[in-house]
């Protein structure tokens, strides 16, 4: 049997003295519950809440039977307001502090999957300080980091899951998933390497005889002109590599962003992308989008902060 497990959330029951009708409602929103009608069971519960007929427990009952309910609902942050309230009330609720736990996870994956990893890395450290024991929540910011490109600490959280569930399928394919993903780096890091080598120099060439035209001395230049000739070096920004054209697709910075070397924030930023900017985008990788500037410059920027450009100028 796998060892990590989809973890069930918990009702409740009264088993204090209050008012009938405040506990009459509790009853009515757990029957409600069972029989699947979730929003049923949230009006009940809310109605127990604002009867002023509950003492602390059962209120405390009230508010993490709720938040069961917009669980169910996917009402992550409702169900997340009620076990804090829940706690709040009687802060050694075992039950509302796992429920709290579960959501959290449930609610960050929810997060990831939209591309809010730092608000998904914060619930998923929050669920881990609550169960530091449960190998699930180590295992999904493990993923996060991973879709962040944080690959050293979904290595350090890895390790952690599998302390607490040694053979997990689930594990094992994350771990697989990691080392593939680290020799792709790996590969993108030894590639820039390789592009920032110098050129070897040209081997110099043997002078040409002596003529009288080349022997002849030059004229003078005149104020504001150049001192080189057609036939010298370029300055350097004319030697610059520029962008093949029609290379990628235009797109523009939604913001000032950094250009990192690689396809991760564990990767050096090589210079900020003014909001504005278009570059051509010629690849994707883990969600970061390899962009070519116009002075031939490359890099990576997340794929969040750019948007499509119509045209290219």
């Amino acid at each position: 049997m796998r060892a990590i497990v989809v973890a069930m959330l918990f009702l409740s029951w009264v088993t204090v003295t209050a008012l009938a009708g405040g506990l009459d409602d509790i009853r009515n929103g757990n029957a409600a519950y069972r029989e699947g009608r979730y929003e049923q069971a949230v009006e009940f519960f809310t109605s127990a809440i604002v009867s002023g007929e509950l003492d602390v427990e059962a209120l405390a009952i009230a508010y993490n039977n709720r938040g069961v309910a917009y669980d169910q609902l996917g009402d992550y942050d409702r169900a997340v307001a009620d076990y804090q309230e829940a706690l709040s009330l009687k802060p050694d609720d075992t039950m509302a502090r796992r429920n709290l736990r579960v959501v959290l996870v449930r609610r960050g994956v929810a997060l990831a999957n939209t591309g809010e990893y730092q608000r998904a890395l914060t619930d998923l450290s929050r669920a881990i300080e609550l169960g530091p024991d449960k190998a699930i929540a180590w295992l999904r910011r493990a993923q996060v980091r991973m879709e962040s490109g944080d690959l050293e600490g979904a290595a350090a959280d890895l390790v952690e899951a599998r302390r607490l569930a040694p053979g997990d399928e689930e594990i094992v394919r994350a771990e697989r998933r990691l080392a593939r993903l680290g020799e792709a780096a790996r590969q993108v890091a030894v590639q820039l390497a390789t592009e920032r080598q110098p050129e070897p120099a040209a081997a110099p060439e043997p002078a040409a005889p002596a003529t009288a035209a080349a022997q002849a001395p030059r004229p003078a230049t005149s104020p504001g002109e150049g001192a080189g000739t057609a036939g010298e070096a370029a300055p350097e920004a004319a030697r610059r590599t520029a962008t093949a054209p029609g290379e990628g697709e235009p797109y523009r910075a939604l913001a000032d962003v950094n250009v990192r070397a690689g396809p991760g924030n564990g990767y050096p930023a090589r210079r900020i992308a003014a909001k504005g900017t278009v570059v051509r985008v010629v690849g994707e990788k883990l969600g970061w989008k390899e962009v070519i500037f116009e002075d031939g410059g490359r890099g990576f920027i997340y794929r969040k902060w750019l948007e499509p450009v119509n045209g290219w100028g």
